[in-house]
């Protein structure tokens, strides 16, 4: 999910030095957009509505044998303090789009350029052996 407000986007710093947005799975019988609202409560301790949120497209991608479908989530309206709920992610902060930090999580860094194209981000990592396709991006 991308949830950015007057401080900047929000990431999530993992336990494997990564930064990251928050995120997750769908469960059967969900769409992407209740999966969100579920998963940003789980992690962060934010509450949304499924109205306040934008289906971006979709995101393809593969690393060796493994294939990646991202559904990026933009949150327009949440309540509440970020606060670590996993034990994965040691905390949560906003940070300037102009000042993001490094290294961001692949797929993360994925999701945010499709958000906005303009942000200098690296889409792919060098040496991972990750390719990188966008798909239906509006």
């Amino acid at each position: 999910m991308i949830i950015h407000g007057p401080d900047g986007v929000l990431l999530g710093h993992h336990r494997r030095g990564t930064f990251e947005l928050p995120g997750g799975s769908v469960e059967p019988g969900e769409s992407f957009a209740e999966a969100a609202v579920r998963e940003l409560n789980e992690e962060a301790n934010l509450v949304a509505e499924v109205d306040d949120t934008v289906v971006l497209g979709t995101l393809l991608d593969r690393v060796g044998d493994v294939v990646r479908v991202m559904v990026p989530v933009l949150v327009t309206r949440w309540s509440g303090l970020p606060q670590q709920r996993e034990e994965a992610i040691g905390s949560w902060r906003f940070w300037p789009l102009d000042a993001l930090p490094q290294p961001l999580f692949v797929p993360s860094a994925q999701c945010l350029t499709a958000w906005d194209p303009t942000l200098l981000i690296e889409r792919c990592a060098v040496g991972n052996g990750l390719t990188t396709r966008q798909v239906d991006l509006r």
